[in-house]
């Protein structure tokens, strides 16, 4: 039995085949060892590259998200529009103030303020988005996210609102130039509080010299560059000393960084609030008389 055994060993020993046993030899030994080292090396860098190109991925994906969510957030409700009764010849955007609504001032334009190019003019009030306020957070209407209140200094707003808000007028004016023939100068833009800040934000960073910018209780923003030649750009600047919401002193240190523009005129009312006042709308008739040709 025990003969049977070792030639059964041998034979089993005999039956393996040599190429296996030298595969064997060559995977196992010293040979081998660079070429585990080499493929060990490409698989790492094959993962950090797919890591790598999974991390580009993301980051192009979230700040394509992050275009998007900007443009939601400066998707506001339509415009409240005011068509001429004659020949369209002029346009008056209008943007109202913190906490407002664009229907406030459908009185403004159409009753209030008397000026000849009435009938010849289409009112443009437009409508900002309902945002949570950091200073207070309430959600409230507002061109722009305040830090602070009131508005007194170039850290108590957000500039880069301010700028998409910019964005969305000078949307406007391009669209309705068109209608008006290429005519920018016939085109008007104003408002109150805020919408005074954007619209003077954008007629002195528009590329196109406009008719004029209503500016009731606003001021133009530190950070804002004044782009071209806006000597002549004609510039209604009205302010109530007792103003509390934007200080008068605010509404000087504007003041100063364009009184020797050829088109501004200043407007100054003793005692008055942050509201537009009668004496106030006078006057703007008066200016669009003098500014609408």
């Amino acid at each position: 039995m025990a003969e049977n055994k070792e030639d059964d060993d041998l034979l089993i020993r005999d039956s393996t085949p040599s190429n296996l046993i030298e595969n064997s030899n060559s995977v196992c030994g010293k040979p081998s060892s660079s070429k585990c080292k080499i493929i060990m090396i490409i698989s790492v860098s094959f993962i950090v590259l797919a890591v790598i190109a999974a991390l580009i991925l993301i980051f192009v994906l979230k700040d394509d998200s992050n275009k998007n969510k900007d443009e939601e957030e400066i998707e506001v409700l339509p415009p409240i529009i005011i068509e001429p009764v004659s020949d369209y010849t002029h346009c008056i955007i209008w943007l109202h103030g913190l906490d407002a609504m664009a229907d406030k001032f459908y009185n403004l334009f159409t009753k209030e303020v008397p000026f000849a190019k009435r009938n010849n003019t289409k009112i443009i009030l437009m409508q900002a988005p309902y945002q949570i306020l950091s200073y207070d957070k309430h959600n409230g209407t507002s061109w722009f996210d305040l830090f602070s209140f009131p508005i007194d200094d170039d850290d108590c707003y957000n500039f880069t609102d301010a700028t998409r808000s910019k964005k969305m007028v000078e949307k406007i004016i391009h669209e309705e130039a068109k209608k008006l023939n290429g005519k920018y100068q016939n085109i008007f833009i104003g408002g109150h509080s805020q919408g005074a800040c954007i619209s003077l934000y954008t007629a002195y960073n528009f590329k196109e010299l406009l008719g004029g910018v209503l500016v009731c209780s606003g001021v133009l923003f530190k950070q804002v560059n004044i782009e071209g030649d806006k000597n002549k750009l004609n510039v209604f600047l009205a302010h109530g000393s007792g103003d509390k919401a934007i200080p008068f002193a605010y509404h000087n240190e504007t003041v100063e960084r364009i009184k020797n523009f050829e088109g501004v005129k200043t407007y100054y009312y003793e005692g008055a609030g942050h509201d537009i006042n009668p004496y106030e709308k006078n006057d703007m008739g008066k200016f669009l008389n003098e500014t609408m040709i």
